[in-house]
């Protein structure tokens, strides 16, 4: 297999305890029809079977670069210490529960390389459970307009499709280590306030939703989305009044309880 120290994509993933799906979440990443990148793996501190895992990914796979933390500190510093070490033009996020279709990195690189002025593009998305059955599927508006409209009320992107030029998060900036989660959502805000995001309507990913997964059960991550929204309007120029709604509404969605949350996403 051919490597070079120069890859068009630096794929970045955070580990932690996650033994699980983390052997399906590197095989999808493996199988991908374009073959030209390097997968970075930071291992925040494990104390499960993660580090055996992807170190027999690692033994198999050049392209594969593992990071170790002797202690866990966190998916934001866990990420900006990846990106760190990422070498490509173009970092793909993956979080280490979920799962790429074989085409997305080859369709999210000609759609950045094909249009010069699109600074990140995701997907929509299905929804996974822990026996990685399709339970739902998560549609996103592909058009920058529609989605710099809806962005305060939602994150118009999944973490797990983001793929983002490396030079725009020179300019830009990392993941801000303020925030411990919803931190690709304050990251998105900052970027689209300058420039153009997308995303391609096919579901490129597989996205885990079962309830004690970070996404969906953590009041930080909840709390941390209102405060993505706060500084988009006190920091990058969205609309107020829009935004003081929609966390005001976030307040009362904060307050339901998690299973009502859930239902919503079991089509």
């Amino acid at each position: 297999m051919q490597f070079h120290m120069n890859p068009k994509i630096s794929i970045l993933m955070s580990a932690y305890n996650a033994e699980s799906f983390i052997a399906s979440a590197i095989k999808s990443v493996l199988d991908q029809s374009f073959k030209d990148f390097e997968c970075v793996i930071v291992n925040d501190g494990s104390t499960d079977g993660t580090d055996k895992i992807i170190e027999q990914f690692r033994k198999s796979d050049p392209r594969i670069h593992v990071i170790h933390n002797e202690k866990n500190i966190g998916l934001t510093r866990s990420l900006n210490m990846g990106l760190s070490h990422c070498l490509g033009d173009y970092i793909a996020r993956l979080d280490a529960d979920d799962v790429c279709a074989n085409d997305r990195l080859e369709m999210q690189y000609k759609l950045m390389e094909s249009t010069k002025d699109i600074a990140l593009c995701g997907s929509s998305a299905w929804y996974l459970d822990e026996n990685d059955k399709k339970i739902g599927e998560k549609n996103l508006p592909t058009d920058y307009v529609d989605i710099k409209k809806k962005l305060l009320f939602n994150n118009q992107f999944v973490h797990s499709s983001l793929f983002i030029r490396k030079n725009v998060l020179d300019k830009e900036g990392f993941y801000n280590e303020s925030f411990k989660a919803s931190q690709d959502y304050e990251l998105i805000l900052r970027i689209a306030s300058k420039y153009r995001v997308e995303n391609i309507s096919k579901h490129l990913v597989g996205w885990r939703v079962e309830e004690n997964s970070l996404s969906w059960s953590s009041k930080r991550q909840e709390w941390d989305a209102i405060h993505a929204r706060w500084w988009g309007i006190t920091k990058y120029s969205y609309p107020k009044l829009v935004g003081l709604f929609h966390i005001i509404l976030r307040i009362g969605w904060l307050c339901l309880p998690q299973k009502m949350k859930m239902k919503r996403y079991a089509h």
